[in-house]
């Protein structure tokens, strides 16, 4: 006969531990940027979606004669469905050791932080996986390798003297206006392929002015503010409202064995998109395009994360009593899907560096 439940639903942990999402965020995750969240009620679904040559038509003329009709038109809806997959992790606090260190909350703490950095880690690794997708982005009207753009500068960021990013991310705008209609508004990449960006004798002599380049030109320590800065005026040269840099690092190697650390964002890869980020009030049958959304079932109550809290506001956390360890076990949990919607609203440069 099924047992219920035994897990009690602590919604206190999703509110008592918000400041772990500031700790997401220095690690720089950007995920939920790229692929704004947006809720849905029910965990899978079909849904109508409207390509944008359905949204705009050829001119014609309008005009209507004495005694005869107005012009008619259609048009047609591009099926397409979704379906959230639950991820969860657990990790429990013994009573043992609590009981040698006499510390319980301290024990819960880093129980909880583990489960919350292992979750949060698999939602960037996968927004990462996606927007970067070679096998996605394939073709010459969705990706150009940087070397073969023009007959001048066509070489990588790496190469100080004479790439010129600008081209390369202007090549990528029209390729992004002709395919989709769409304008991008945002520019995707590492913080490797950011700081020779800013190296490059292109760049430094337009951003010369601005403090907070040349300090990051220069190899200097800053803080995040400054880093804000900077891209902000490397943004306006390249003609987009934001920069979207991928800082966040991840131990590649199994456990038990020494950490090896790589970035979630690969270096070498550079997006140029359009990104609705309209929060609640979007919907998945948006006219305009837009890369994609990380969709979120709150059928049951489940919170929306907002794009800059890293995915920590999507959690619902569980506890209960685990007697053969004799120890409380904790199960922070979700219920998502990462979907690419619009390939057409973005662009992929390739051998950046």
């Amino acid at each position: 006969m099924a047992q219920p439940s035994s897990a009690i639903t602590r919604f206190d942990l999703s509110m008592s531990y918000v400041e772990f999402s500031l700790a997401a965020n220095r690690r720089k995750f950007i995920g939920l940027k790229a692929l704004p969240p947006i809720g849905v009620m029910q965990e899978a679904s079909d849904f109508l979606r409207l390509d944008v040559e359905s949204f705009l038509t050829k001119p014609e003329d309008t005009r209507r004669a004495p005694k005869s009709t107005y012009k008619r038109d259609d048009y047609e809806w591009t099926k397409d469905s979704y379906a959230c997959d639950e991820h969860g992790v657990e990790e429990i606090a013994d009573d043992a050791t609590i009981e040698r260190y006499g510390d319980i909350l301290r024990v819960e703490q880093i129980a909880i932080m583990r489960a919350v950095n292992r979750i949060l880690q698999s939602l960037e690794q996968d927004i990462a996986d996606a927007v970067m997708n070679t096998t996605t982005w394939a073709g010459a009207s969705l990706t150009t390798a940087v070397t073969a753009i023009g007959s001048s500068g066509n070489v990588a960021w790496s190469t100080k003297a004479t790439a010129d990013p600008i081209a390369h991310i202007d090549h990528a705008r029209e390729k992004v206006k002709t395919s989709s209609g769409m304008t991008p508004n945002a520019v995707i990449m590492t913080d490797t392929d950011f700081i020779n960006c800013i190296r490059t004798d292109r760049i430094e002599a337009l951003l010369k002015y601005d403090a907070s380049a040349l300090m990051l030109a220069m190899n200097r320590q800053i803080d995040s503010s400054m880093l804000s800065d900077a891209t902000s005026g490397l943004a306006g040269l390249f003609n987009v409202d934001k920069i979207l840099i991928g800082q966040g690092f991840k131990n590649t190697a199994d456990k038990g064995q020494t950490a090896t650390f790589g970035r979630f964002w690969p270096a070498g890869k550079v997006m140029v998109c359009h990104i609705n980020d309209d929060g609640m009030t979007g919907d998945l049958e948006s006219p305009f395009p837009s890369i994609g959304r990380t969709i979120f079932s709150t059928k049951n109550g489940e919170p929306l994360p907002g794009s800059d809290d890293a995915g920590f506001g999507s959690l619902m956390f569980d506890e209960y009593r685990e007697e053969q360890r004799r120890g409380a076990v904790f199960r922070p949990r979700n219920k998502r899907q990462v979907k690419i919607l619009h390939k057409e609203a973005g662009h992929l440069l390739t051998a950046v560096s």
